[in-house]
């Protein structure tokens, strides 16, 4: 009897195995699959009537046969679709619509959000995306000059996809130069929502290509600076500089800073800094103290003296050349109107009561504000050598 009760319920544990082992009844075969990889949106007012073009960069993956590996050097077919339509979901179907393949947007790299979309209609842009379950914090948020459509449409100048190209320059090389910032979705969203602060946004022009065989490639410098949710402005490199020395922590630099002394130029390779904003309140006052500390070294020089009793005279130089750029970009968020710099952030923090008092018009306790900033820059190393060649004439 027992040995049939044991059987009984090998039998039944058996059965519900096999439920449990089942497959995924809405599972979608890869080879089916049209995987998005970067995704162009453009806005523009028609007629009295929104139109929005949304452009998608697809990898398709090739079939294979029965014991078949894809062969070195192979890569999946990257084919631009473009859609049209009044709404943003529109225009995405309509070009989902010429294809066979059902698009997947699990692996996209980045956003890039045309001129006009971002100046018009950037919290509808993001909020449609947020709200969409494939989306990814760490998605790129690229702002264009021009149109969207119009990067999509150059394609990748190096790499064999532009997917690739963007997000290894936006993560590895634009904040390592200087270049630019790689902004992503989750960071880029947050600034949108914040009450005391602004967003900026990595930024790709199409320029000339240098290249040969191709007429046009894409360039990451500079940033899109916005106020509230509105496009209002650009950064150009060195006031992009400025910013990152300001309000960002740079840990990997690769940056080469032209500097002068004496009247001769010489590189200065910056590899990390730190930064504090202290607002200083005096009475009804309020002004801001910013300090910088960099690290870096130099490998070439225009015949200026390295030694060891040179380098303060050389350091002195280089924090005067940082304190510039930093001031451009000081510069150019007054121009704005536009904290992106978080010196408003800073003073919400330190006093809030004094900040609250400003209210809507928050930024102007930085408008208004005098600010102060000093640099202190060291030359960590100079090369095998520290005097400069002494070349017998």
């Amino acid at each position: 009897m027992k040995k049939r009760g044991s059987a009984l319920g090998l039998v039944i544990l058996i059965l519900l195995q096999s439920v449990l082992l089942t497959g995924c009844w809405d599972s979608k075969e890869v080879e089916k699959l049209a995987v998005v990889t970067i995704v162009g949106i453009d806005y523009a007012r028609k007629n009295g009537r929104d139109m929005w073009t949304v452009s998608a960069r697809t990898m398709s993956p090739k079939p294979k046969g029965k014991g078949e590996e894809q062969s070195a050097g192979t890569v999946d077919q990257d084919i631009l679709m473009v859609g049209k339509g009044l709404t943003q979901q529109e225009a995405i179907l309509d070009y989902s619509a010429h294809t066979s393949r059902t698009p997947f947007y699990g692996h996209i790299s980045a956003y890039l959000i045309g001129e006009e979309a971002a100046r018009e209609k950037m919290s509808d842009i993001i909020e449609n995306v947020m709200r969409f379950w494939q989306t990814r914090p760490k998605h790129l948020i690229v702002i264009t000059k021009g149109e969207a459509l119009q990067v999509l449409e150059a394609g990748a100048a190096v790499e064999k996809t532009l997917f690739t190209e963007i997000k290894d320059l936006a993560e590895y090389k634009a904040e390592a130069t200087g270049y630019s910032y790689g902004t992503i979705m989750s960071e880029f969203t947050a600034w949108l929502l914040s009450p005391d602060k602004d967003a900026v946004a990595t930024l790709v022009s199409v320029v000339p290509s240098n290249l040969p065989g191709s007429d046009k490639q894409n360039l990451m410098q500079g940033l899109a600076v916005f106020r509230l949710d509105k496009l209002v402005g650009w950064l150009n490199r060195e006031e992009t500089r400025g910013y990152l020395l300001i309000a960002q922590k740079i840990s990997r630099g690769q940056m080469s800073i032209p500097v002068e002394k004496d009247g001769k130029l010489f590189s200065y390779f910056l590899g990390s800094s730190t930064s504090k904003i202290e607002p200083l309140i005096t009475g009804d006052n309020i002004s801001y103290h910013v300090t910088i500390e960099a690290k870096g070294e130099i490998d070439d020089n225009a015949g200026i003296e390295l030694g060891a009793e040179d380098i303060k005279g050389v350091e002195a130089a280089i924090s005067n050349k940082l304190q510039d750029l930093a001031m451009m970009a000081v510069g150019k968020a007054k121009k704005l109107d536009s904290d992106f710099l978080g010196f408003s952030a800073q003073l919400h923090r330190h006093d809030p009561t004094t900040w609250e008092s400003f209210g809507p018009d928050w930024r102007k306790s930085f408008r208004n504000a005098g600010v102060e900033i000093m640099v202190d820059a060291k030359v960590l190393r100079t090369g095998k050598i520290g005097k400069k060649l002494d070349i017998q004439q």
